[in-house]
């Protein structure tokens, strides 16, 4: 194999090996771009499939109390009590 070989210093690399490694390091660069482009293609129709189901979905009624029997008021702070004005508030 051409991988295990070691060359002396005044040695050239074949015009094969520098072929080889160029196709190599291509092969796997079409690989790498073909995987992760399928992998974003999936996460897509994912997306798609999900934002679809939710807009076919019932629409659900508000988490708002609809009894007629609860009345609200304003705010209203409590009295103050003459005896705790001296105590500072962080």
């Amino acid at each position: 194999m051409f991988f295990f070989q070691q060359l002396g210093p005044n040695q050239k690399i074949p015009l094969v090996t520098k072929l080889a490694l160029v196709f190599w390091i291509i092969l796997s660069l079409a690989l790498l771009s073909f995987f992760a482009f399928s992998i974003f293609l999936i996460a897509l129709m994912v997306g798609l499939v999900l934002f679809t189901a939710n807009l076919f979905q019932k629409k659900k009624r508000p988490g708002a109390i609809l009894n007629s029997d609860f009345q609200t008021r304003p705010y209203s702070p409590p009295p103050r009590n003459i005896k705790d004005d001296d105590v500072i508030d962080i």
